[in-house]
Parts: C-alpha cells; sequence; structure tokens
C-alpha cells in the first residue's frame, strides 16, 4: 500500500513542478522619485502586464501606466491613467530585429489615432526622435511640446532598456 502511495506522490510530482514553473512571481518596486513622489512597479508575470503608480508623498495617485508585455518581457502598448483612473491615452510599439524600439503609435481614449514617435537609431545606444502628428506630417520643432524657446528644436536622445 505504502509503495503504491509513493508512486501516485512520484507520478503527480512532475504535473505538479511544471503547473507551479508556468507562474511567476509577483514583483513590486517602489522607488523615490527626486521631486518626492513614489514610483511604484508591480510586475505580474501571469498576466503579462507592469503597472507603475506615480504617488505623491501623502499617497494622492497622480497617475498610473498599464504595460502590456510580450514573452520578453518587452512592453508591446500602454494604457495611461490619469489619477481618477480614467484613460489619458493609449500607446502601441513596434520593435526592430535586435529588440530596440522603433516606433510608438499613439491612440486616444477612444482608440482614435493621435500621432506616432519614431526612433531613429544612428549608433549602438542612442536614438532620434522624430514626431507625426495623426495625419503623418512631422512635427516643427516649434510645435513640439519640448520645443525649447525661440523655436529652436530640442535635441532629444532615447536609450533602448532591457
Amino acid at each position: 500500500m505504502k509503495k503504491l502511495l509513493l508512486l501516485a506522490v512520484l507520478a503527480v510530482l512532475p504535473l505538479a513542478a511544471a503547473d507551479a514553473q508556468s507562474y511567476g512571481a509577483i514583483k513590486a518596486t517602489t522607488r523615490m522619485r527626486p521631486d518626492g513622489t513614489t514610483a511604484t512597479t508591480v510586475l505580474n508575470p501571469d498576466t503579462r502586464t507592469s503597472e507603475e503608480t506615480i504617488a505623491e508623498a501623502g499617497g494622492k495617485v497622480l497617475s498610473k501606466t498599464i504595460y502590456f508585455l510580450n514573452e520578453q518581457n518587452f512592453a508591446k502598448g500602454a494604457t495611461h491613467l490619469d489619477g481618477k483612473g480614467k484613460v489619458r491615452y493609449k500607446e502601441s510599439f513596434k520593435f526592430d530585429y535586435s529588440g530596440r524600439i522603433m516606433e510608438s503609435t499613439l491612440f486616444a481614449a477612444d482608440n482614435s489615432p493621435l500621432g506616432r514617435r519614431v526612433f531613429v537609431y544612428e549608433g549602438k545606444l542612442q536614438a532620434r526622435i522624430e514626431d507625426y502628428d495623426a495625419a503623418g506630417n512631422l512635427l516643427s520643432g516649434a510645435k513640439r511640446a519640448g520645443a525649447a524657446r525661440g523655436g529652436a528644436p530640442e535635441v532629444r536622445r532615447a536609450q533602448p532598456a532591457r
């Protein structure tokens, strides 16, 4: 009888181990930012999401971003929410063959297109960023949100994170 029970346990053990490996541990990280706010990121491998919440020191939520992850745990899209949980905008990402982000397409809460951001890699780690409106027109430096005073375009660089 004991041998039969032992064989049954040994037969079920690999199935239980395989099931345990399909689920990962939820990982939460909180960072203090220089302005006194906190950024809390919760990575959930089961739902393939990463949620980042920005909050004031008193706990009031300022914004939240939900990233949707692919099999390599790279963000393939995101939904950006305000402090009250209302969708501000959405975005989807395209990657090149080496895993670098090539393009970010922006959408309004109702899924209407807002524009896109293209990353042009000039070296291994740096990219030139080009912003386009919903009609596909390249935005000049004066029209960009981060343009310097006097209409001169601001030089911005992006570095891929892995």
